[in-house]
C-alpha cells in the first residue's frame, strides 16, 4: 500500500482525493494534505469520508508518517517551489503541472534530483492521446505539430490572444503559429498540452504550436501531428471540461488517476 499526499486541493485535488478514498486508484492510501491557501486543505478534509490530517505547512506536509508519493495538482508556480523538495525528501512525484517543466532550467534540476535520490518524477498524458507513440519513435521523428482549437472566449486574458480580444471572430481564425517554447508564455492555459507533447518528442524548441480561435468549436480540440521515419501519426482530441473547474478538460483527471493508479498497483500494464 502506498502512502499518498496530494499537494494542491482545489477542484482537481479534490477529485484525485475522493477516487483514492473510493478505491478507483488503485492500491494506495490518502496519508496526507496541503494547500497553499489557507483553510482549501481543511475544507477537502471535512468532506472526505475518512479522517485526513491538513497539514499548516509543507515541512508538516512532507513528513507525514507513511508518505511515499506526493501528487501535485496546485500550479506551476507551486511545481517550481516544491517538486524538487519532494525529490530531495525521498518521495516520488507525480507531477501534474507539466508546463513548469517548459523552464529546461527546472526540467535538469529535477531530473538531477529524481536521479540522485532514486526516485520518479511522473507525468500524465494529461488531455492528450498519442504520448505513448510519440515516446516510442521520438529518435526517428521529423516533424511534430499540436494543433489547439478553442472558441474565442476560452482564450481571452492570454497574452498572446491580446490583438484579438476587440475582434469579432466569426469564423475559425489562426491567432497563433510558433513553438510551443514561446507559446507556453503567450497563451498559458494551453501550457500543459504543449509541454507534454513537447517532453514526449522534439522539445519545446521544435514542437510546433498552432491554436486556432472558432466560436463553432465543440469545446477544447487538440490535434497531434507526426511525421517521422515510422511513417504518419494524427490524433484529434474533443475534450469536455471538467464539470467543477470548467478550465480543466475532463480527460486530464482520469489522466492523473489512472497514472496513480498504475503507479501503485502491480500487475499488467499497458502502455504508460
Amino acid at each position: 500500500m502506498v502512502g499518498v499526499g496530494i499537494l494542491g486541493c482545489g477542484a482537481i485535488g479534490s477529485e484525485l482525493a475522493e477516487a483514492i478514498c473510493g478505491g478507483q486508484a488503485g492500491n494506495c492510501a490518502l496519508v496526507g494534505l496541503y494547500d497553499g491557501s489557507q483553510g482549501v486543505a481543511s475544507s477537502l478534509a471535512g468532506r472526505l469520508p475518512i479522517q485526513i490530517r491538513a497539514s499548516q505547512s509543507f515541512e508538516e506536509f512532507i513528513s507525514a508518517p507513511a508518505l511515499g508519493l506526493v501528487v501535485e495538482c496546485a500550479s506551476p508556480a507551486a511545481a517550481r517551489t516544491y517538486a524538487e523538495k519532494v525529490l530531495r525528501a525521498d518521495k516520488d512525484l507525480l507531477l501534474m503541472s507539466a508546463g513548469a517543466l517548459a523552464d529546461s532550467a527546472l526540467l535538469e534540476s529535477l531530473s538531477r534530483a529524481s536521479g540522485e535520490r532514486n526516485r520518479r518524477l511522473m507525468i500524465p498524458s494529461g488531455a492528450l492521446g498519442g504520448i505513448d507513440a510519440v515516446k516510442a519513435v521520438r529518435h526517428g521523428l521529423e516533424e511534430v505539430t499540436l494543433t489547439t482549437t478553442k472558441r474565442p472566449q476560452a482564450l481571452r486574458g492570454a497574452p498572446g490572444f491580446k490583438p484579438w480580444e476587440t475582434v469579432e471572430i466569426t469564423e475559425a481564425q489562426v491567432v497563433f503559429d510558433g513553438f510551443a517554447r514561446e507559446a507556453v508564455e503567450l497563451f498559458p492555459a494551453n501550457v500543459n498540452v504543449a509541454a507534454i507533447l513537447s517532453l514526449a518528442g522534439l522539445g519545446p524548441a521544435r514542437t510546433r504550436v498552432k491554436i486556432v480561435a472558432d466560436p463553432q468549436a465543440p469545446g477544447n480540440v487538440h490535434e497531434v501531428f507526426a511525421r517521422g521515419d515510422f511513417g504518419t501519426m494524427r490524433v484529434t482530441m474533443e475534450n469536455r471540461p471538467h464539470a467543477r473547474n470548467p478550465r480543466t478538460a475532463y480527460l486530464a483527471v482520469l489522466s492523473l488517476v489512472e497514472t496513480l493508479r498504475a503507479a501503485c498497483t502491480p500487475g499488467v500494464r499497458v502502455g504508460t
